[in-house]
């Protein structure tokens, strides 16, 4: 063998090296969980380094305490198999929820006992309240599903975008905020926007940092890592946000106005937290948006690909926007980001298309799967690449001043 041949192990080595029995990776093999990369002449399995990120993925989601079923599932969902960092981080926030759990299952048990040391009686409406924290539905598939979305639809403009500034560089160079301002963001998700900008943050600044899901505000937590205790965290709906009039003299919104059933609400909301003279950053898209990834959905033409989710933006928009907004502010401005996308490689392609909702991998056959890649390299190979519109910008708009 040399140098440039990936090295390959027969099942025997396989199973030694990675602490599993032969009937596991022969188990597997049959469900199509952890298929070999290769075979000998005579038949016999063989298996490729690669192919031990996998089973350690694998054992990871059954750790969590996911069935083989769900753990397949997640395993053709997740295309780009060479990102083992994207991999692996993650499975570290799923663990750490994983962990959170644990931790609340112990303190309710530990309150049991420590119940029957003092009085040798159980309130057993506590200790149901066990039961309760033990069967919690954590929602490990949706979690691990929603993070790997997130992070394919960051990726492909990480990869690919004209303009090198990157979005939330940009947005965090035009907020005009006061050094002692107290600022919230509804809809932080995973934190991206201070992850990116950390170095840029002053001393003064009091962050409050809301989502609806908690899930989401932990990823935030963990990406933030030893900068976490810069920022408070609080689950909050931009419909029935929990603070007091007058509150903050800022109010950010990036790229989440559009996901809330009564805008209108949220505004008024928003309007309401904001002190006089303070100012709402709310940032969108415009309808032409990733308009060629539409067109390209629409023309390979599968019943297993839905364009429902990319209309989903409609409620608020750079269009419609301003409208919304003058009910509720005054000085309303709008400002454009400028990037386009030149994509080169079909795969993050894919990772994008199958993270919108309605688009699931698992749903396509291996035949079908290679049609979608064939396809999208083929629309490569006529440019080079495939160029994709991005419309993307914010409003600021302020509250009335008291006089």
């Amino acid at each position: 063998m040399n140098n440039n041949e990936a090295p390959v192990f027969t099942t025997g080595e396989f199973a030694k090296k990675s602490g599993v029995t032969l009937r596991t990776l022969r188990y597997y093999d049959k469900i199509n969980l952890l298929k070999p990369c290769s075979y000998t002449k005579s038949g016999h399995r063989l298996y490729s380094k690669s192919d031990f990120g996998k089973l350690q993925k694998i054992l990871t989601l059954k750790f969590i305490g996911l069935s083989l079923k769900d753990i397949s599932k997640i395993m053709n969902y997740d295309m780009e198999d060479s990102n083992i960092k994207k991999s692996l981080e993650i499975q570290r926030v799923i663990m750490k929820e994983k962990v959170h759990h644990i931790e609340a299952v112990i303190k309710s048990i530990d309150e049991a006992i420590n119940m029957l040391d003092t009085s040798n009686t159980l309130n057993w409406d506590k200790f149901i309240n066990i039961i309760s924290i033990i069967n919690t539905d954590q929602k490990w598939m949706n979690q691990y599903e929603n993070a790997s979305n997130l992070k394919a639809r960051i990726r492909i403009h990480e990869l690919f975008s004209i303009n090198a500034k990157g979005w939330m560089n940009w947005f965090f160079e035009h907020l005009n905020i006061k050094i002692d301002s107290r600022i919230l963001e509804l809809g932080c998700g995973d934190g991206e926007l201070w992850e990116k900008n950390l170095n840029r943050i002053p001393e003064g600044w009091n962050i409050v940092l809301t989502d609806f899901s908690e899930g989401m505000l932990k990823d935030a937590e963990v990406n933030l890592g030893e900068n976490s205790g810069r920022f408070n965290f609080k689950i909050a709906d931009a419909q029935k946000i929990p603070f007091e009039d007058n509150s903050f003299d800022v109010v950010i919104a990036n790229n989440m106005l559009y996901h809330i059933s009564n805008i209108n609400l949220a505004l008024s909301e928003i309007h309401r937290v904001l002190k006089p003279g303070g100012t709402l950053y709310a940032s969108t898209v415009g309808k032409n948006h990733m308009k060629e990834m539409r067109d390209i959905v629409n023309v390979f033409g599968s019943k297993n690909l839905t364009l429902n989710s990319w209309t989903l933006t409609e409620n608020f928009q750079l269009e419609n926007g301003m409208e919304k907004l003058n009910k509720w502010f005054n000085n309303v401005k709008l400002k454009r980001y400028k990037d386009s996308l030149k994509i080169t490689d079909e795969i993050p392609l894919m990772n994008y298309i199958f993270s919108m909702p309605g688009n699931n991998k698992s749903s396509f056959t291996g035949k079908e799967l290679k049609n979608l890649t064939d396809f999208l390299h083929s629309e490569i190979m006529k440019n080079d690449y495939i160029y994709i519109t991005k419309d993307t910008g914010f409003f600021s708009a302020q509250t009335a001043l008291n006089i």
